[in-house]
């Protein structure tokens, strides 16, 4: 996932390596610095085989997602059920990782130290651009889950219950700030590690093992909030928080 417009979904259930693939305008910069005919093929033809695995690995999320909605949505889930559903999604997830750093390893090895300086340099400008932009649509949002909390203030009577939901929200609310945040700033401008082409795969995985770690505080959120809905609501206030939850985690994006 190249953040750019990013939902909740998104963050949830996509992304975990192509930041660390990704350069601005990658193919572009090979296309216009690499300099041999051969090899600037065979790294374009490699760069494609790339991409078939980030589309591939976000295919399966998109059935995954199904899957989430309906167990979420459901009165009757576990939190157990809930957890293997996370754990396997992880396992998935680790191993795209794993995948798309040996193949950013095996590409970038074959680009010269000067070409990659002039490739850096223009993608450089480019990301500046896009980031400027996804700031700029931030500004205008207020926050994540507005409906939501007016559905649990309007509609649970139980201050306790109420007051506990709301603070689950709160909680979610800035584990996405911190994953959307993060992911942000893994770019080739703020990030070292991403910018030099040479770093190695122990460098890489550290960017993914604090990235699953931040996911993994929103998964439990998302957990715990479950649980509490599930101990303490209705039926209907059930029904009522999790259909205008289950819109709101669609339409949260930058």
């Amino acid at each position: 996932m190249i953040v750019g417009i990013v939902t909740f979904i998104s963050i949830l259930f996509f992304g975990g390596a192509a930041e660390l693939f990704f350069v601005d305008d990658i193919e572009k910069g090979v296309k216009k610095y690499v300099q041999e005919k051969e090899r600037k093929k065979d790294i374009l033809s490699e760069l494609k085989q790339a991409k078939k695995i980030s589309k591939a690995f976000e295919k399966d999320r998109k059935s995954d997602y199904k899957r989430f909605k309906k167990l979420y949505a459901d009165k009757t889930t576990t939190t157990k059920q809930l957890e293997s559903f996370f754990e396997e999604l992880q396992n998935s997830r680790t191993g795209y990782q794993n995948e798309i750093v040996e193949k950013r390893l095996h590409i970038y090895e074959k680009i010269k130290p000067e070409e990659w300086v002039q490739i850096i340099s223009e993608s450089q400008i480019k990301a500046e651009k896009r980031i400027a932009k996804i700031n700029k649509k931030e500004a205008k949002r207020d926050n994540y889950f507005a409906k939501t909390r007016s559905q649990i203030t309007l509609g649970i009577s139980n201050i306790e219950l109420k007051t506990r939901l709301l603070n689950e929200i709160d909680q979610i609310e800035n584990s996405i700030k911190s994953l959307e945040d993060y992911l942000l700033s893994v770019n080739t401008i703020k990030n070292e590690i991403l910018a030099d082409k040479d770093s190695d795969k122990k460098e890489l995985m550290k960017i993914v093992i604090e990235e699953n770690s931040i996911r993994a505080i929103l998964v439990k959120e998302l957990i715990d909030l479950h649980s509490a809905a599930n101990e303490g609501c209705t039926d209907n206030e059930w029904n009522k928080i999790m259909k205008t939850l289950s819109k709101e985690f669609q339409m949260s994006s930058r």
